[in-house]
This record gives C-alpha cells, sequence and structure tokens, in this order.
C-alpha cells in the first residue's frame, strides 16, 4: 500500500516526537512528575564534567548533573539527586573516570547511609571534595616529564644496561636460582619466619617509653670521642702481649725457674717422705677442720664500714639504781 505525503508527514512527527519523549525522560530523567533535590557543589575546577554527567552513590546511579556555572571562586555544579535514593551529608565526595576516554561522574561515598542527608538548595564546598587526577591533567604531566628527559642520557643508561648484561648470562641465571633458592627457604620457614618477626616486635615494644632512641643518638655523640682511648687500650695490649713473648716462652726465664724448681722438688720428695708419714698422725685432727670465709667477710663488714672506719659496740650492763 502506498500513502500520500500527507500520511508520511504525521508518521514521520508521530516517531519524531516519540524519539523525544523517550531521550528526555528514558535517558536525560526530565520527567515532569520526576522529584529531585537539588545541591550545589563547589569546585575549583570541572575536571572534565559534563552538564549530562552522572551522580552515583557507591556506584549506583542516583541523580545528574544539571548545569555548570561560574563561580567567584571557581564553577558551581548544580545537581539534581533522586529522592527516592537521600544521600547522607557526612559521605566522601570523589570526581571519578567512568572509563579510560575520560568521562567524569560525581560519586558520593557514604560510610552508612543513615540521616542527617542533604537537604534541598545545600552548598557543599570544595573542600568537601577529594582530589582526582584527570586524563588530560595525566597526559599533560607525563608529556612535561618526557620532555625533561634527554635522549642521549636515555642512551647512555640503557647502552650501559646492556653492557652489563651482555655475557653474564651464568650469573644471572645464579642470582635466578639463588633467588628461587631462598624464596623456597622464606615458604619452607614460613612459621619460623613468623615466630622471628613476633619475637622482633615483643623485644622492640616499650622502647619508645625507655626512650631508645635518645640513647642510641646519645651513644651516636659520644662514640667518636671514645675512638682514640679504644685505639690506645688496643695499643697497649699489643705492647703487653709483646713484653711477655721473652719471659713466658718456652726456654725463657720464667720457664726455666719452674724447671728447676720441680728438679728440687723432685730431688726433695725422697727424703721427705719418712718425715711425711711421721707427721700424718699429727695432723689428722686438723682434717676435719673447716675454715668459714663467709663468716670472716660478715665479721670484716661489720667491724669495718665503707669509708674505713672501725666500728666498736659496747654492751653496758643494767645496773640498780638508788
Amino acid at each position: 500500500m502506498k500513502l500520500n505525503a500527507s500520511a508520511t508527514l504525521v508518521i514521520l512527527a508521530v516517531l519524531t516526537l516519540v524519539g523525544a519523549a523517550y531521550m528526555s525522560l528514558g535517558v536525560l530523567d526530565m520527567g515532569p512528575t520526576r522529584q529531585v533535590t537539588r545541591l550545589t557543589l563547589l569546585l575549583d575546577s570541572s575536571g572534565g564534567l559534563l552538564p549530562t554527567s552522572q551522580v552515583t552513590m557507591r556506584g549506583i546511579k542516583v541523580g545528574r548533573v544539571s548545569g555548570i556555572q561560574t563561580a567567584p571562586h571557581g564553577l558551581a555544579v548544580s545537581i539534581e539527586l533522586d529522592r527516592e535514593h537521600p544521600v547522607p551529608a557526612d559521605s566522601a565526595i570523589t570526581v571519578e573516570n567512568l572509563s579510560v576516554a575520560g568521562e567524569q561522574y560525581i560519586d558520593f561515598k557514604p560510610e552508612l547511609i543513615q540521616p542527617p542527608y542533604f537537604g534541598d538548595g545545600a552548598v557543599i564546598p570544595a573542600d568537601r571534595v577529594a582530589p582526582r587526577v584527570t586524563v588530560s591533567e595525566l597526559l599533560g604531566r607525563v608529556n612535561a616529564l618526557l620532555s625533561a628527559v634527554n635522549p642521549a642520557d636515555v642512551n647512555t643508561i640503557v647502552s650501559n644496561a646492556s653492557q652489563a648484561l651482555a655475557g653474564n648470562d651464568g650469573t644471572l641465571d645464579s642470582l635466578a636460582t639463588t633467588a628461587g633458592l631462598a624464596a623456597k627457604v622464606v615458604q619452607d620457614d614460613k612459621q619460623l619466619l613468623t615466630a622471628l618477626f613476633a619475637n622482633l616486635s615483643t623485644l622492640t615494644t616499650g622502647m619508645g617509653e625507655l626512650e631508645v632512641g635518645k640513647v642510641f643518638s646519645e651513644t651516636g655523640t659520644l662514640l667518636p670521642s671514645a675512638v682514640p682511648a679504644f685505639i690506645r687500650l688496643i695499643h697497649e695490649f699489643d705492647e703487653l702481649s709483646h713484653t711477655g713473648q721473652r719471659v713466658l716462652g718456652p726456654g725463657d726465664s720464667v720457664g726455666r725457674l719452674i724447671t728447676k724448681l720441680d728438679e728440687y722438688l723432685e730431688m726433695m720428695s725422697v727424703p721427705l717422705a719418712p718425715f711425711a708419714e711421721a707427721l700424718q698422725p699429727a695432723t689428722a685432727p686438723l682434717r676435719d677442720i673447716r675454715i668459714d670465709a663467709g663468716h670472716w667477710l660478715d665479721f670484716w663488714e661489720s667491724t669495718f664500714n665503707d669509708t674505713g672506719g672501725l666500728r666498736i659496740q659496747l654492751n653496758v650492763p643494767d645496773w640498780h639504781q638508788p
């Protein structure tokens, strides 16, 4: 069936109205009966936001950006939130990237969804928005970094690294084997390492109260001045060790003296043997006598004080008083 021009125009007009209604109601959320909460978010820069950008709460769409106007100290972003999804007033606010292409949206991240909520006409200051780097800003910074790099320096670094790795295949294999063995040791002794780090944590607990850092700092300050004295002490020990070389060594004077004394004692042991047997009955009662050194030390301490003075104790007997 062939339609005339008038019918065709009517059908196109109807399709146009249906498409516009769908775009307004379904895509742009411009329903006449839609109830919204209007907010104003102050920003230092738009960061890529558009008047049609989405507004989400924990990733769920709860509204949209309805407009962006200039303000005395930046930009004022008008937001329309669905009243079906109230947003807590203490929510963290960020401007996120929807994709790598750079489409931005506003995201509210409350810890708990509970009152108080943002009311109609609320103004959110710019310091409530967490700073975010947009794709354009990131590309600009990367471009500035690459512009500051000298290609000749990069070429030199690459050449040096290539020369260092050339012909060192065996060393690299050895390093890889060592790394693998180290990882295996960590895996096999995981419990022991955990216990070791736990013990170290226990050992270091409370060091702040003991002012260990202050003690180490004072030690580091005093240690350089003590090094010369320590070196002199080592020299004294060295000289002392050389002093005894001609006295205590084999064939020296002390060695010859001990040899002579041993010969004299051996010569006297034969005639003194009968004399020792004769004295044995007389010295037998003395064998059971034990000297209490601790008693004499206590007596010494109780008699003399630390300064060398003598303590005298007088016991006065009781007498009859008239």
